[in-house]
């Protein structure tokens, strides 16, 4: 498939790292349906606030896992193509997700 950004052939996350944020995914879905109990049981704020942080951590490190794939395979898969439009993309990436 052929990115709309840079027109050139799309790379898709590694085996490796799909595995890797898929197991975090997991975890993470764990969690959220953790922090639905505690709320429908009244748990105290501070416990559930507790809770909803670590999945946001959690969260992060998929971003990483991915965003770190992202730069390994897409990138630079780009660079070495000499697609100069991937410098706009990969802007538009880091501006969009701070």
């Amino acid at each position: 498939m052929t990115s709309p950004e840079t027109g050139q052939e799309r790379q898709y996350i590694a085996p490796e790292a799909a595995e890797e944020a898929l197991a975090r995914l997991a975890k993470i879905g764990g969690q959220v349906q953790g922090v639905s109990r505690m709320i429908r049981e009244g748990r105290y704020c501070v416990d559930v606030l507790d809770q909803v942080t670590s999945a946001q951590k959690a969260l992060d490190g998929v971003y990483r896992t991915v965003l770190r794939n992202y730069l390994e395979q897409c990138v630079s898969c780009a660079i070495r193509d000499g697609d100069p439009l991937v410098y706009d993309e990969l802007m538009k990436v880091l501006y969009r997700h701070r």
